[in-house]
């Protein structure tokens, strides 16, 4: 992959550049018979004629073909179009040039010559005879949403009908072509689209009804806050040939509707004599092909109502492709999207596919009339709520000049049948995500991305906007906006689950409150923020009473975990846990061993396993900045230098995610300024949101050390206090070879002692976590599984490290494990970087170089071999001015010793020790 910067679109001296790079490529490849070449032009389109004479001088291939895909838009209208078609062909041939339009590339529209033309039956009713009506719509749940100055030039028309459903319209209604697939289908194909499209006639304004919905010229990028650019249309025409005359088709195509559909709905005439033999009024046929989302071909037919009745409801016989073809054996990669479709077609040298001259001159033909009366009689269009089904009268219009008949009692929606009042209120999503800041918007379309359906929901619907639209671009996946909690909860299929990921504290109370009262006994609420664990086991109390079960989960692996994979750590109720596992299983990152995922324990375990992996977290993050520090100011190397050592250490045992974007970190160079590094412009004050706290207060109530975490926390308070430092930093002196270096021959030494060290400290970092969490565990009877705790952290969380595969293997072989650092195998690594980690810590005390955590760490494991502790003499201590007492080594039970005369008889010295830990 190469990279060609020019000065300009049509800078030629820059193609001549990309040109040698391409031949020197290509003069490796004399054993191919040909060298192709392929240009891309998704520029503007007044860049056209630079670029394609800069191409056509310098950069044609020499053995082979050279071809230009061009992405519209292919003009503003019929006159804009000739200009474009003339510097086109200026430079390229017609049969160069392949005018993409992705609806082309669609699998449903690409079906429609197979379904035509492959089946007896089908041939039999297409005609006017038989079909009443024709209508292609496109539906959009979000608005333009920055996107508005340009979509405010071009309108829905321009941008959706003109070009992507009238070409649907031309497969639909043309007739056979002399071939469909070989050397001659793509002339064939597109000579019959041009019949009909020449059948067509202005559209006229009689034949139209415009929409705009409410706020759209709020958007920052619109400056014509008049605007009377169309967001909604509805288009009615006629194909005059013996097939269709008669027959109306109707386009239909609005941004900020109520839900995303794009699809072809052909009505049928009413059955001969049906009303008379039934007694009853018998539904239309229809046939529905839906392009997105989930693409499907279902009929709607007339069948015998169950049980005694014998009058006609309307069924379906369906085929959905995503279930039918592509959701098992593993060939969900096998329905390749529009655009790999279409270029392959141009690799292969297929027209079908693409648009023709006569075709994009005939289509602007047809539109032009109509575009330039809306723009030159301010045609003002009707303004409509946004999440609604479109203006007020579109409906009726549609009726009026199509004769189509609504069926009240069947729709066909999202996949599933149900009756059209329950549209808006069916159940249809699998799970909900209430909170799209970008955490929520990444694990809503993370779970969407696996199949499954999610609805979402927001207090502010302009994130419900952006999700959607995300939702489109990032593959069409199947997310259901809400407009209002009512709606968010009405959509989720039973038993609802509905994951928070709203800001901690308050804000979780006031979402529950909200949701819960429109929730039902045996309905799920999870809270997947990093909250203080007691909050979840009083919100989990609070919600029994109304038999709602309460999830409490730990999410790692921050905004790009949640939208590829994090670490989920989830606490509650078993059956709660067991309705969640399949969405959970799927979503969590994916390693060797399994999903990163699984049960940790009744309601607020999952928190505090969260809450202690941030703490480790911590520490991790202060000993590699000790480690910086020390490379820079003991070593003495620079940014680049540093940044590969830690790159080094990457493919070594100390492998890990924060281990390698510290590489990428110290690399990067200023984007401000363009001077120097980033991370030298930034300020060394450290922000917190309190789970470190919580963590090393979590220590200190379940009496176990956590130094490591504890000095890295300190080290964020000090950090804080930048000005104090600064005037510190003259007043209190360090040591007088601070500013010396080391010597070359001795700096690769003193660097492998510094990766021994931060290994060895690390794994202290993980022993004291582990050991918290241990021994909350048996406090609180959570039972946590120390091994899977540890095997879900191997995988899309921010702690994720090669060194977990050892530790897990530790707690695997003795799931009783006192303390990591026990384990023989983690001992021996421990011994085997001792006079490393000695010596570093040395040379920061010698330098003055602040290093508490990596000395905590040692503190910690000198400390915890050490099997006589001076706390003897400071249990005395307590003793002589407090009455403690004291326990003796020679015999069993509390002891105090009268110090001195005037040390009196406490009494029970039983007494003396209640409450102490």
């Amino acid at each position: 992959c190469y990279y060609q910067q020019g000065q300009w679109y049509g800078d030629a001296d820059a193609y001549k550049d990309l040109t040698s790079k391409i031949k020197k490529y290509e003069s490796n490849l004399n054993h191919l018979i040909s060298h192709n070449r392929l240009f891309y032009f998704a520029i503007p389109p007044n860049v056209f004629e630079e670029t394609g004479v800069a191409i056509k001088q310098t950069a044609m291939a020499d053995k082979g073909w050279t071809r230009i895909i061009i992405e519209k838009p292919f003009g503003r209208d019929l006159q804009s179009c000739e200009e474009l078609l003339s510097t086109l062909s200026k430079n390229f041939k017609e049969e160069q040039m392949f005018r993409i339009d992705h609806y082309l590339g669609k699998e449903m529209v690409q079906n429609l010559l197979v379904m035509r033309f492959g089946n007896l039956w089908f041939e039999k009713i297409w005609d006017r005879d038989s079909i009443q009506c024709v209508m292609l719509t496109f539906k959009e749940p979000f608005g333009t949403d920055g996107r508005g100055g340009y979509f405010d030039k071009y309108g829905i028309i321009r941008d959706i009908i003109q070009n992507h459903l009238l070409q649907v319209l031309s497969l639909l209604a043309m007739e056979p072509p002399s071939k469909i697939d070989g050397p001659e289908a793509g002339e064939s194909i597109r000579d019959a689209k041009v019949q009909v499209l020449k059948a067509i006639p202005p559209i006229t304004v009689d034949d139209c009804f415009l929409g705009q919905y409410e706020g759209y010229t709020d958007d920052p990028t619109i400056s014509n806050k008049d605007s009377n650019t169309p967001t909604f249309a509805v288009l009615r025409c006629f194909v005059h040939t013996p097939r269709w005359a008669g027959v109306p088709f109707i386009f239909k195509a609005g941004k900020a509707l109520n839900e995303r559909k794009a699809e072809m709905r052909i009505q049928f005439k009413d059955a001969p004599a049906a009303t008379f033999l039934f007694e009853t009024k018998c539904p239309r046929n229809e046939l529905v092909m839906r392009m997105q989302p989930s693409e499907a071909i279902y009929i709607k037919t007339n069948v015998k109502s169950p049980g005694f009745s014998s009058d006609p409801i309307q069924s379906e016989l369906e085929v959905n492709y995503n279930s039918r073809f592509f959701s098992s054996g593993g060939n969900e990669d096998n329905n390749p999207d529009a655009y790999t479709r279409l270029i392959l077609d141009v690799l292969r040298g297929r027209s079908a596919t693409f648009v023709r001259e006569d075709e994009l001159r005939r289509a602007w033909e047809i539109f032009t009339p109509i575009l330039h009366k809306i723009e030159d009689d301010q045609i003002k269009p009707v303004v409509y709520a946004r999440g609604s089904r479109g203006p007020d009268g579109a409906d009726e219009f549609i009726m009026k000049k199509s004769g189509y008949v609504r069926n009240q009692d069947y729709v066909f929606f999202n996949g599933e049948v149900t009756r059209k009042s329950d549209v808006g209120t069916n159940p249809i999503c699998d799970i909900g995500l209430y909170g799209l800041a970008v955490m929520g918007q990444n694990f809503a379309l993370n779970i969407a991305s696996h199949g499954f359906t999610i609805c979402i929901g927001n207090r502010s619907p302009s994130k419900v906007d952006v999700t959607m639209k995300r939702a489109v671009t990032e593959g069409h996946l199947p997310v259901i906006a809400s407009s209002n909690p009512k709606d968010f909860i009405q959509k989720l299929k039973r038993p609802r689950k509905v994951i928070i990921l709203v800001q901690a504290g308050q804000a979780v109370d006031d979402t529950i409150s909200k949701l819960s009262e429109l929730m039902d006994k045996g309905d799920i609420i999870v809270d997947g923020g990093n909250e203080w664990y007691p909050n979840s086991i009083r919100r989990a109390k609070a919600l029994e009473e109304k038999g709602i079960m309460f999830v409490s989960m730990g999410i790692s692996g921050g905004e790009e975990g949640a939208r590829n994979g994090p670490s989920l750590m989830p606490s509650g109720p078993r059956d709660a846990y067991s309705e969640l596992e399949r969405i959970l299983s799927s979503c969590a990152a994916q390693v060797k061993d399994g999903a990163c995922t699984t049960y940790i324990g009744p309601v607020g375990a999952g928190n505090f396993v969260k809450m202690i992996h941030n703490g480790i977290e911590y520490g991790d993050m202060q000993l590699i900045a000790e480690i910086y520090d020390i490379l820079k100011n003991v070593v003495g190397l620079d940014n680049e230098e540093i940044g590969d050592v830690f790159s080094e250490w990457n493919n070594g045992m100390l492998e890990s995610y924060l281990i390698d974007i510290t590489s990428k970190i110290l690399k990067k160079k200023d984007d401000v300024t363009g001077k120097g590094y980033v991370v030298d412009y930034i300020l060394d004050k450290t922000g917190m949101k309190g789970t470190g706290r919580w963590s090393v207060q979590s220590a200190a109530e379940v009496s176990v050390a956590a130094p490591t975490i504890s000095s890295a926390l300190d080290a964020r308070y000090i950090s804080g206090r930048k000005d104090e430092r600064a005037i510190a930093s003259r007043l209190l002196k360090g040591p007088a070879n601070a500013s010396s270096k080391l010597k070359k021959a001795d700096k690769r030494k003193f660097i492998e002692y510094l990766s021994k060290a931060l290994y060895a400290s690390k794994i202290c970092s993980y022993a004291q976590g582990l050991g918290v969490i241990k021994a909350a565990s048996d406090e609180n009877n959570w039972n946590i599984n120390l091994s899977e705790c540890v095997r879900i952290w191997k995988g899309g969380c921010i702690i994720r490290a090669k060194l977990l595969d050892k530790i897990q293997a530790a707690f695997t072989s003795n799931p009783s494990l006192a303390n990591l650092m026990v384990d023989p195998k983690i001992a021996g690594e421990l011994t085997s970087c001792l006079e490393s980690w000695r010596s570093v810590i040395i040379a920061c005390t010698y330098k003055g170089i602040p290093c508490a955590s990596l000395s905590g760490s040692l503190n910690y494991y000198d400390s915890y071999r050490t099997a006589d502790l001076p706390a003897n003499l400071t249990q005395a201590q307590r003793d002589y001015f407090g009455g403690h007492t004291f326990e003796r080594n020679d015999r069993e039970g509390p002891f105090h010793c009268a110090w001195t005369d005037t040390h009196k008889d406490i009494g029970n010295v039983n007494e003396r020790t209640k409450g102490e830990t």
